[in-house]
């Protein structure tokens, strides 16, 4: 009879089959509203806000998290009090969710760029006050094994740019003195002084260089603590270690906001060499710093359990390059490279 087919033993018929297939997708589905809603809650620990973002009831996403810690076994969320906080697990279920959802996010970049002729797309930060020559030379390199990659790019300050990094929304970032961690790995490719200008009528503006010393009767323009933790409370300690405390501090966060300062109201400000030379224009004029203890080192960075090949070849391309155009110091290639000694 048509359409009447005998099958082996234990076989499913197809439409069964299609059919089983589709529940199980169906049943994967919640986890994504899983994953969304934690993140959510996470970052704005308040359910009538996190629910608001979600486009669902407060009371629907209290019974999703209810559910979610039920399958897991644990709570995620202490809800004593306001606002809420986040348990270890729940720390720990965050960061891996983000993780997973950008994975989804960038499964989709993906498929973009392959429909637009790229085999694979690679993510980079730099920070802005990163040399722009290094920069340049993010779009010179050519791998022979990668022949269509393409390459994304986007500025962050250098903190940022470090969680982007160990949350895995960057594959490789041109960082300006990153603090250590033990999950990144970096490869320091400059450093360079940092430079103070000053209005051009400044009783120090001829000298070739200055000192710390020189400048502590003066109103100072220094950058955000938040932009360069580490490097802000060295400039702090370095005043403090010559006997001074400077008079007035206004903080920045981009350059354009020094040259306006320095106009109207005089002192020096404290900015990278880019930033320095960019803004020392109309009666401003910029000199290098001459502080051992003071500079900021620049380094390409990447996640260090990052398994990725194209990573491992853009990192080795990128330092050989750099290497022929700047010929800086030896650098080491820590990164891909088990037999070469990480720095970090």
């Amino acid at each position: 009879m048509l359409g009447s087919t005998s099958l082996p033993a234990g076989a499913v018929p197809l439409t069964l089959e299609l059919e089983m297939g589709t529940r199980a997708m169906q049943n994967k589905r919640p986890e994504i509203s899983y994953l969304n809603a934690v993140v959510v809650l996470a970052e704005e620990l308040n359910y009538t806000l996190a629910a608001t973002r979600l486009g669902i009831t407060q009371s629907g996403l209290s019974r999703l998290i209810q559910s979610l810690e039920h399958k897991l076994g644990v709570k995620l969320f202490k809800r004593k009090g306001s606002p809420i906080e986040l348990t270890d697990a729940g720390r720990a279920y965050v960061e891996q969710a983000r993780i997973s959802l950008l994975h989804g996010e960038r499964a989709a970049q993906f498929a973009k760029a392959a429909h637009m002729g790229a085999d694979t797309v690679l993510m980079i930060g730099n920070s802005p006050d990163v040399n722009p020559a290094l920069v340049e030379l993010l779009f010179s390199i050519r791998l022979p094994l990668y022949p269509t990659f393409k390459i994304n790019v986007h500025s962050e300050f250098s903190p940022e740019l470090a969680h982007s990094l160990l949350t895995s929304h960057l594959d490789v970032a041109l960082i300006t003195h990153p603090d250590k961690n033990p999950k990144l790995t970096t490869v320091k490719l400059t450093e360079t002084p940092l430079y103070a200008v000053v209005p051009e009528d400044h009783i120090l503006a001829k000298k070739k260089a200055l000192k710390l010393q020189d400048l502590g009767d003066s109103h100072w323009v220094l950058f955000d603590k938040r932009i360069h933790p580490s490097l802000y409370e060295s400039v702090m300690a370095r005043a403090q270690e010559e006997g001074f405390k400077p008079k007035e501090i206004h903080h920045i966060l981009h350059a354009d906001e020094a040259q306006h300062l320095l106009s109207a109201n005089g002192g020096v400000a404290f900015l990278t060499k880019a930033q320095a030379l960019r803004i020392a224009t109309r009666g401003l004029v910029a000199k290098p710093l001459d502080e051992a203890s003071l500079f900021l080192d620049e380094h390409l960075a990447a996640r260090a359990d990052n398994p990725s090949k194209l990573v491992s070849e853009f990192v080795r391309a990128f330092v050989k390059r750099m290497k022929d155009v700047f010929q800086p110091p030896q650098l080491n290639l820590p990164i891909g490279s088990e037999s070469s000694p990480r720095c970090s």
